[in-house]
């Protein structure tokens, strides 16, 4: 039976979770149409020995893949080579999905053409209350748009996202190994060659916080800022050759999210520790994004917080 749904499940050192994250891919009814690569990408925990237990239980729709340690980019670089589904999803390895949301993403899948699916998504935190992050999809349930209508809705992260595979192949550049945020960059890449958007209101994607390790911590801002600056700027500068090799079209949803993750990017520099050295950095960066990408420096100028560090000549960073 052809698959339907091929998932990549970045998978380092996620024992503790990723029993959760596999049973929820557990739809008795769905197993011969997914295809789950569970990646362990060079971990020292027993990730990969639970992951083999799934993979000789549900043989043909579990994969359980040990490789040297290369990064989040790498587990997506092997999965995109060796995928067969009408379809491709990304999977954290401690998040998960919602089983009814799951199959009803599945259902959609079957008959839909659109090369992009996007559905409802929420945060997870222990002792919080779950909170749906795009409503919106809720409300635009089951209807198609093309892709450039979507700038008038919220950007997704990429947890919302499910491409057509054959879509993704047809811009797709290996990612960067040992470099974090790497999935903003596959997902900008993919968008190159979405003509239709359709949406799924229900929650699919169960995003979990809270973790030490997670790479929007402080802890791993301040090591990894300088992989937070490339990354924003291949996004940028990838947005800014698309305009120049197609002048006759544009890319209002493209823009929209290069601008989106430059200024979540600038607000992240904000958590580095507050010295002259460090605004340096910032400032910097900003003059030469304006230089380099003006309309993405200028489009980013909407977000509140970058704004209001502009609109004080960068005095209100000492206040983050």
């Amino acid at each position: 039976m052809e698959k339907v749904l091929t998932i990549s499940v970045a998978a380092y050192n996620v024992g503790k979770y990723i029993r959760q994250t596999l049973d929820s891919l557990l739809v008795p009814e769905l197993l011969n149409e997914l295809e789950v690569f569970v990646i362990d990408d060079g971990g020292q925990d027993e990730t990969f020995s639970i992951a083999k237990e799934y993979e000789e239980a549900y043989p043909g729709t579990f994969y359980a893949i040990h490789k040297e340690n290369g990064g989040y980019g790498t587990t997506v670089n092997w999965s995109v080579e060796h995928a067969t589904g009408k379809y491709f999803k990304l999977l954290d390895g401690d998040d998960w999905f919602d089983k009814d949301g799951l199959c009803e993403l599945v259902a959609c899948m079957r008959t839909s053409d659109a090369e992009l699916l996007i559905s409802n998504a929420a945060r997870a935190q222990e002792g919080y209350p779950t909170k749906e992050m795009y409503p919106h999809c809720r409300k635009v349930d089951g209807q198609t748009i093309m892709i450039a209508k979507a700038a008038s809705f919220p950007v997704v992260a990429m947890w919302a996202c499910a491409f057509r595979l054959d879509i993704i192949r047809k811009t797709f550049q290996p990612l960067l190994a040992h470099t974090l945020y790497t999935d903003q960059i596959f997902v900008i890449r993919a968008l190159k060659s979405v003509v239709q958007i359709e949406f799924v209101g229900k929650i699919v994607y169960y995003w979990r916080l809270g973790r030490n390790e997670q790479s929007n911590s402080v802890n791993s801002i301040r090591k990894h800022y300088r992989e937070i600056i490339d990354v924003a700027d291949i996004i940028s500068n990838y947005y800014h050759e698309m305009t120049k090799e197609n002048l006759e079209r544009e890319y209002p949803y493209q823009l929209k999210r290069a601008a989106a993750y430059y200024s979540v990017s600038v607000s992240m520099l904000c958590k580095l520790e507050h010295t002259y050295e460090n605004l340096k950095i910032i400032k910097q960066w900003e003059k030469q994004t304006k230089h380099r990408v003006p309309e993405v420096y200028r489009a980013a100028g909407t977000a509140k917080k970058l704004w209001l560090l502009r609109a004080t000549g960068y005095l209100i960073y000492w206040l983050y």
